[in-house]
């Protein structure tokens, strides 16, 4: 709202200064308040010994401080950086490198897990120790973010930032100048980051081979049980995986296409297209980086999934590294569908593209669940993962495969035509 300028219009109101951000955080801290109750009262709703309501209050209290940890570390990056854009992307980041950390120090070494404020939410033991000391840390810790942000929210004008935004060049590069560095330009964060991202979590996800490895040969019942499918729990195991790769990764072809709509409500897709850029350039500049990073993020988790999974189980050769990118490459269709889907919406309302974001979710909940919630098979089918081959568990199945990509084409196809035909202001 301060960045377009309708906070402005608000404080001349005769309201305070900082009305509509307590505002917020009020809301942030009812919601959480409200969480708190209703986890702890299903908790106790079980009626199990193991689950006391002195254990449910602890874990609903640590998931509610979580969610008031985010809301101070955001609403301080707020203050410190000068676009919305900035403040997302700066936070995420702070939380992934505190989700990367904690885990690599609760599997290396645990007592540096208690200087990651993201790991107090759960080294007091819910339903064991329920030790409050870490839950009333990561409080105190939450008002000095929040008093932090207040405090630079009172000392800077509406519209300013603490960091002054760096000024960009006098002339554009000839690559800038361009439909598609243009836009490569404005996405380049989002990209960057998500493929660091997605290459992070491929790791961690393929370090955890090596107990799978050692589960297997560490008892001669379970070695000659799994004597000729050791292979398939591997194989089992990355399938599953693939699919949350998949999942995270096309996030970001997704954001990227979102990124002509988001210019277009903003009122500033205009300016470029009065010029000699057309709409087919604006569509197809934002479809071949769409295509093109999406790819390489299902080839990235593959390939570190494969590296990482390797080096835990002190494997030598790299057939198995050779099996993730295959079965990355499987997933390469619903790159085409989603992306042509989102490409397709740029024409349709603007809910219709939020539908394809909860596609994916519905899609990747319906499958990583199913087991767990003992879902009927005809709900499965209704997921977009289940329809192709869950490789390297099973075969590569070339229908499916051509299924898919075909109607991701399709929709690509029919989106260009109708973005020609928009009216784009």
């Amino acid at each position: 709202m301060e960045e377009n300028g309708k906070l402005e219009i608000l404080n001349s109101l005769h309201i305070g200064s900082q009305a509509s951000s307590m505002a917020t955080n009020l809301l942030v801290l009812l919601h959480t308040v409200l969480t708190i109750i209703l986890v702890s009262v299903i908790l106790v709703s079980y009626n199990v010994s193991s689950i006391d309501l002195k254990g449910s209050l602890y874990f609903a209290c640590s998931l509610g401080l979580a969610s008031l940890l985010g809301a101070s570390i955001a609403y301080l990056c707020a203050q410190i950086f000068a676009t919305s854009s900035q403040t997302r992307g700066i936070f995420f980041s702070i939380v992934g490198i505190l989700y990367v950390l904690r885990a690599g120090t609760d599997v290396s070494n645990l007592t540096l897990s208690k200087f990651n404020p993201l790991a107090w939410t759960y080294l007091g033991h819910p339903f064991y120790q329920n030790d409050w000391y870490y839950l009333i840390g990561l409080f105190l810790l939450i008002l000095v973010v929040f008093s932090i942000g207040l405090v630079l929210e009172s000392s800077r004008d509406l519209g300013s930032s603490t960091i002054a935004p760096k000024k960009g060049k006098t002339k554009a590069s000839k690559w800038l100048a361009t439909p598609l560095g243009f836009f490569f330009y404005l996405n380049r964060s989002t990209i960057i980051s998500w493929l660091l991202a997605d290459g992070v979590i491929a790791l961690m996800y393929g370090s955890i081979y090596g107990d799978i490895d050692t589960f297997v040969s560490s008892n001669k019942l379970i070695s000659q049980m799994f004597a000729n499918s050791s292979t398939t729990l591997i194989n089992s195991f990355t399938s599953l995986i693939m699919v949350v790769a998949t999942a995270i990764g096309l996030v970001m072809p997704l954001v990227v296409v979102h990124k002509v709509q988001f210019e277009t409500n903003k009122e500033r897709l205009g300016y470029l297209l009065v010029q000699r850029v057309s709409r087919l350039k604006v569509y197809y500049s934002s479809l071949i980086l769409s295509l093109f990073f999406g790819t390489l993020a299902i080839l990235m988790n593959g390939f570190c999934l494969g590296i990482a999974a390797t080096s835990s189980m002190q494997a030598n050769n790299g057939k198995f590294i050779t099996t993730c990118i295959k079965a990355s490459l499987n997933q390469w269709p619903l790159v085409c569908l989603f992306v042509g889907l989102m490409l397709l919406s740029l024409s349709l309302p603007i809910f219709v593209g939020w539908l394809v974001y909860r596609l994916l979710g519905y899609s990747f909940c319906i499958t990583y669940f199913a087991v767990l919630l003992d879902l009927p098979k005809w709900m499965t089918h209704t997921s977009l993962f289940n329809v192709l081959a869950k490789m390297p568990m099973e075969k590569f199945d070339l229908m499916s495969f051509a299924i898919l990509t075909s109607i991701g084409i399709l929709a690509m196809l029919l989106g260009g035509i109708l973005y020609t035909r928009k009216e784009i202001v």
